[in-house]
């Protein structure tokens, strides 16, 4: 349990119930109604959105190793919780899933995932290093998967030739705003400390943020299923992040 438990924050699992969120949303403001929302049409992004998610979670750790080891920051590779090599390993896996849910899709939502896998490479290994890149590729990555669901279902990358667009580039620029203040209040944290703004915390900041993500998936998918109250349900990715969180946390106080 210890090994799974450090593969889960090694990936920063909790967040992927957002992510699974903000894709199922970008399918669903293509849809008319929630009767068009089935599993035969979404299950693909079921597996290529929170497996791009994971690896470029992994990607990420793998690649700041030795920052991490020499700053003492507290991730599963730098504490020795879990090895470079399965690291690797699964990273791997996580990347040869979403390739392999990408032979369900069609040719639009293939270039919009290897636009994504594109756009989590630069980060990664550049981006990240000056924070205006490191804000605008982690709300590109943010953007392309809602795409990704979105040309699922149009069978086009474009977002201004159904007449959901509207409902779609709201989303767009919901989810990309949200992402780049959490990125710009976790990169000030890493760099000047917890004090952010008075009184206010970077991480509750960043938390909000994230958490208003699936809110931001919820409005968009009310509006375009004409107000269907079906659109609740995604906001049970609230919850499900939080309750990922509190196990992973209870585990991690047994391993200390």
């Amino acid at each position: 349990m210890h090994r799974v438990a450090a593969a889960l924050r090694f990936v920063r699992f909790p967040l992927v119930w957002t992510v699974v969120a903000d894709v199922l949303a970008g399918a669903a403001v293509a849809m008319e109604s929630p009767r068009e929302f089935t599993w035969a049409k979404v299950w693909p992004l079921l597996v290529i959105s929170p497996a791009l998610y994971l690896f470029g979670m992994a990607m990420n750790d793998l690649l700041d190793l030795p920052d991490d080891r020499r700053a003492g920051r507290d991730r599963p590779l730098a504490r020795g919780q879990m090895s470079a090599r399965a690291g690797t390993m699964l990273a791997a896996v996580l990347l040869g899933l979403a390739l392999m849910g990408g032979a369900f899709v069609n040719a639009a939502t293939l270039l919009v995932i290897g636009l994504l896998l594109g756009a989590i490479a630069v980060y990664n290994t550049a981006a990240k290093r000056w924070m205006p890149t490191a804000l605008l590729f982690m709300a590109a990555c943010r953007a392309l998967n809602v795409l990704v669901g979105w040309s699922a279902i149009i069978g086009d990358w474009r977002f201004d030739i159904d007449p959901h667009g509207p409902f779609v580039r709201s989303l767009l620029g919901a989810i990309a705003l949200l992402t780049a203040v959490a990125s710009l209040a976790s990169g000030l944290e890493k760099r000047y400390g917890s004090v952010l703004i008075p009184g206010v915390r970077p991480s509750a900041l960043i938390l909000s943020c994230l958490l208003a993500l699936p809110l931001a998936d919820c409005l968009a998918v009310y509006g375009a299923w004409g107000h269907s109250l079906w659109a609740a349900l995604w906001l049970a990715a609230i919850p499900l992040v939080a309750a990922t969180s509190a196990v992973l946390r209870a585990s991690d106080t047994r391993l200390k």
